[in-house]
């Protein structure tokens, strides 16, 4: 029967720790031990998810005092290689393909922080599962016991080393018999999948384990073990690739499909070209955000700058609730043949604001504004007195806000410092598609 390891990757300050938390209070009501991979220097900005977490290495500290595993998580997590590796699934990589002598530096970098903050313990987890030869010579000399990687459905020995095998991140069957390594992105798991998370530890806390308590396979069986489940692994990531690309070309034609329709719908109006190349299904950051305020639940929202209404027509609200607001009178035409009325629509901002004004005194709940796809073309002197203006005037609101993470002519500002420390930043989700980071931030 499945034995399982609990694993999250990534442990930094900044990771979102309201996720975290949740889980964690599952596992310590069931006195559940997890390993904690830790980035000893993190500078990967991917990984920044909220502000950073007070007194983080006392906590730390508290969780190896409870009985968690702390695993060394590189030293930096930035992927400056394009290798592979071993066992690794993309050409992204801290280790693999660096000489020895740079990954002995890392590797004893990395440890002489956690050693320093009395949380180092002899267990290895590569970023991206990616590591070579070297790493394990590296590993070896600084005295570590454990890989977290390998594909087996048992642990095994190899170099002196005990590699414990992390096939994929979910539950395997729980009849399989086998170790089932889980690894947590905390930073990117769906709250469907955290639910589901929490729902498989509440109903089978018993068949956890810690890997002190695994024994390594006998040497026929581990060479049985590695090799069958090496072609399980070579032919999933096959099929795995292959229907990601299914649903990239699904996406494109849903994108073209979208594009075509709006181009002969508004063919009696003068707008800007993007508005019929950015359209919903073709903007992945239109569907995220989308997501993200449908999931907050506000009692009212307001688009700032809200183009065609896209978002807009799409937030669970009813129509007299949902406000959007944008200069470009000549999308008045071309918002309602679109929309149909189902959101409020602005083009100057004290009849924006005398509505928003009215609408709070009937419904006191959380307030959400909106800024999409332009806060790169203001200064942050700008975009403070903006803020300021919405606030004197709507009050405490919640801010979704994108910023650029290009550096390109066309984008004038960058504010990743300005949201990244601001006192009310409740939440970060990075790199939510090839151009931008978005930001959920208290005004108040």
């Amino acid at each position: 029967m499945a034995k399982y390891l609990m694993r999250f990757d990534d442990i930094n300050s900044r990771i979102d720790w309201e996720k975290f938390f949740k889980i964690k209070k599952v596992l310590e009501k069931h006195n559940i031990k997890s390993i904690l991979g830790v980035v000893p220097n993190c500078l990967d900005r991917n990984l920044y998810a909220s502000k950073p977490l007070r007194n983080y290495f006392d906590y730390l500290r508290g969780c190896k005092k409870y009985g968690d595993f702390i695993a060394q998580h590189g030293y930096t997590h930035i992927y400056d290689s394009k290798s592979k590796g071993i066992f690794g699934s993309s050409h992204n990589s801290e280790f693999a393909g660096h000489t020895l002598k740079e990954q002995i530096k890392r590797i004893s970098l990395g440890k002489e922080i956690l050693k320093k903050e009395l949380l180092w313990q002899p267990i290895f987890m590569a970023p991206s599962h990616s590591f070579d030869i070297n790493t394990i010579i590296a590993l070896k000399k600084f005295k570590f016991k454990f890989i977290l990687d390998g594909f087996s459905l048992f642990p095994y020995k190899e170099n002196n080393l005990k590699f414990i095998p992390q096939i994929v991140s979910k539950p395997l069957p729980k009849k399989l018999p086998c170790i089932s390594q889980l690894c947590i992105h905390i930073n990117t798991i769906s709250n469907q999948d955290l639910a589901n998370l929490i729902y498989f530890i509440e109903n089978n806390h018993e068949k956890f384990t810690t890997i002190d308590q695994i024994k390594s396979s006998k040497y026929l069986l581990k060479l049985i073990d590695k090799n069958f489940t090496y072609l399980f692994i070579y032919f999933y990531r096959i099929i795995k690739k292959f229907m990601s690309k299914v649903i990239g070309y699904f996406l494109k034609l849903r994108c073209l499909i979208q594009r075509i329709e709006y181009r002969i719908k508004l063919r009696k109006y003068c707008i800007d070209k993007w508005y019929l190349k950015g359209t919903y299904f073709c903007r992945e950051y239109k569907m995220k955000s989308l997501n993200i305020i449908n999931h907050l639940k506000p009692d009212i929202f307001i688009d700032i700058g809200c183009g065609l209404g896209e978002i807009l027509e799409r937030v669970d609200l009813p129509s007299q609730r949902k406000i959007g607001f944008d200069k470009n009178t000549k999308l008045i035409g071309p918002i309602s043949i679109l929309n149909k009325n189902n959101f409020l629509y602005f083009s100057k901002v004290d009849q924006l604001f005398n509505y928003a004004i009215k609408l709070k005194k009937s419904y006191k709940g959380l307030v959400i504004i909106s800024m999409l796809n332009f806060s790169h073309t203001l200064s942050e002197e700008e975009l403070l007195k903006t803020l300021e203006m919405y606030k004197k005037q709507i009050g405490t609101f919640l801010l979704i806000i994108d910023n650029i993470n290009e550096i390109a002519i066309e984008y004038k500002y960058n504010h990743y410092a300005f949201f990244n420390n601001h006192k009310g930043l409740i939440k970060c989700w990075p790199n939510i598609d090839k151009l931008r980071s978005i930001y959920c931030i208290k005004i108040s």
